[in-house]
């Protein structure tokens, strides 16, 4: 698998077209993150996550995404804390994925990794951060040194008055490289290494729901050093992991591209509600609040 995907990474940087290879948690989710048949994808179970990968303008993405909201995903001042550390997250209905997939401008391949049911926090994105690369963390400048910038998740099918819906919480943090392979395979009850502050995300998914993140256009900063003094910081965590490029191991590459996760909630048909209560019925969306655990600190 892995020379069919160099292959096809050659053959867009020939075309000209931005193609990431994939990132994956493991051995076993990387044979699951080929395409699937939509008859396939109906019978999964927990959660799903899509890697697309395009060359269109950032801030071009945000106003595609967002046209398709279909309603918030946390309370306005989260949201606003989250777009500061680089991130936008949206909520859009199943229904519209391929158009809006049309509307982004991805390349033919999709990346599918399916990680099932997710009680512990699972590592679903990463890159190594470069020696001497600065990050701008809370609005500060910050110089580290073999380490990880990842993305981990966790979710579970939860019922409702309404039928059920999928409490889904993501977190980014910064890990040691030493602890890279370790966090690749650990199924944990804390996010792992340094929790980056507001970068949480907590919601709960509707069977028809997906939840799409991408990074934040950037705006001015700035620099502190006089009036009028404009100067750019550093990347904020958002840009760096998914307004830039990285390999399947969190490398640096030469193909530029953008890269969009879609979050894609998979229930059991048994927590669903009988198709007469569906439409007799308009289920409320449930926001959860539940505060993410301390991290753990690795060596």
């Amino acid at each position: 698998m892995k020379l069919l995907f160099r292959g096809a990474m050659k053959i867009a940087t020939f075309m000209g077209v931005a193609m990431l290879v994939p990132h994956c948690v493991s051995a076993n989710s990387q044979s699951n993150s080929v395409s699937a048949t939509p008859a396939v994808r109906q019978e999964l179970n927990g959660l799903e996550v899509i890697r697309w990968t395009t060359t269109k303008d950032t801030s071009k993405l945000e106003g595609v995404v967002v046209g398709f909201q279909s309603r918030p995903v946390m309370k306005s001042v989260s949201t606003e804390l989250l777009l500061k550390e680089g991130f936008l997250a949206a909520i859009v209905t199943q229904q519209d994925m391929s158009i809006l997939r049309e509307k982004i401008g991805t390349a033919s391949m999709d990346i599918r990794t399916n990680y099932g049911t997710m009680p512990n926090w699972r590592e679903v994105f990463k890159r190594n951060i470069p020696e001497g690369q600065a990050l701008s963390i809370g609005g500060h400048a910050r110089t580290t040194t073999k380490q990880v910038v990842q993305i981990a998740a966790r979710g579970w099918s939860t019922p409702t008055e309404s039928g059920g819906c999928f409490q889904l919480e993501i977190a980014t943090s910064i890990v040691s490289a030493s602890a890279a392979q370790e966090v690749l395979l650990a199924r944990a009850d804390r996010p792992f290494g340094t929790l980056i502050a507001n970068t949480g995300i907590e919601t709960c998914l509707n069977a028809n729901e997906v939840l799409i993140l991408l990074c934040a256009n950037p705006g001015p900063f700035k620099s502190g050093r006089g009036p009028g003094s404009d100067a750019p910081l550093p990347p904020t965590a958002g840009r760096f992991l998914l307004g830039e490029s990285a390999d399947l191991d969190g490398q640096e590459t030469p193909i530029q591209g953008v890269t969009i996760l879609a979050f894609v909630p998979h229930m059991p048909s048994s927590i669903q509600p009988a198709k007469n209560q569906i439409n007799s019925t308009v289920a409320t969306p449930v926001e959860y609040h539940t505060e993410i655990a301390p991290p753990v600190q690795n060596p």
